[in-house]
């Protein structure tokens, strides 16, 4: 699944001069935590959410005298008391293309803790992936949809390719009336594992078989998370 079969679109935004009561009304009526901000030619320039507006409250100037003025100084000052979006908006915006998969997706909320990702081709902004977005992705699961035992076998072998890069040397895939039957000799408990999960990500599968060679057990879908 890729950023854009998930992306909201079209993205509700605001221009930089926006002002920040309007940004704020516009977050809580929509139930979003941020707003990417745009140009006048559906360029993306920045982001204001939740934590810049939290952030632009918590600025105490109490200890701060203006004869001890700084570049800093200046700069919360500003933020302190903005009064439309470009003065306490996120520049350094971290941004996906619309071809981007969901695991990167996953991984760049992760580890740069941001909540929402723009959506950009060509430096304009076309849809916004949240964090709610990915939930629901995750949740309905069963992104792929096969019938018939010929499709479901090329399901699964493509699926445990792009995954997890396994091929037909190193686990072997047949299917009886829905049920896959996958065979891998030497296999962990952990890979053993991924390779079941792929197998039933696919919808139309009825339960999985791993075998070994030596030991098998059948995992049914409607048990996996038992």
């Amino acid at each position: 699944m890729l950023a854009k079969d998930l992306m909201t679109r079209p993205a509700i935004s605001v221009k930089p001069d926006t002002s920040l009561r309007k940004a704020i009304e516009l977050m809580l009526e929509n139930d979003i935590s941020g707003l990417p901000i745009t140009d006048d030619g559906g360029a993306l320039c920045g982001i204001i959410t939740e934590s810049d507006l939290l952030n632009k409250g918590m600025i105490n100037f109490a200890n701060r005298k203006p004869e001890q003025a700084d570049q800093a100084f200046f700069e919360e000052y500003v933020r302190a008391h903005a009064s439309v979006v470009s003065d306490c908006m996120t520049r350094n915006v971290v941004s996906v293309s619309p071809e981007d998969t969901l695991p990167a997706l996953i991984s760049l909320m992760r580890a740069r803790q941001v909540r929402r990702l723009p959506v950009v081709v060509e430096g304009k902004l076309v849809g916004v992936v949240s964090r709610h977005d990915v939930l629901k992705a995750i949740t309905t699961g069963r992104d792929i949809v096969a019938s018939g035992e010929d499709a479901l076998r090329l399901a699964v072998r493509s699926r445990l390719q792009e995954e997890l890069g396994l091929g037909p040397a190193e686990v072997s895939v047949h299917v009886s009336d829905c049920v896959i039957e996958l065979t891998s000799e030497g296999a962990s408990s952990a890979k053993q594992r991924a390779m079941e999960l792929v197998a039933e990500s696919i919808a139309g599968v009825a339960g999985v078989v791993f075998s070994s060679r030596k030991t098998s057990k059948l995992v049914s879908p409607s048990n996996q998370s038992s």
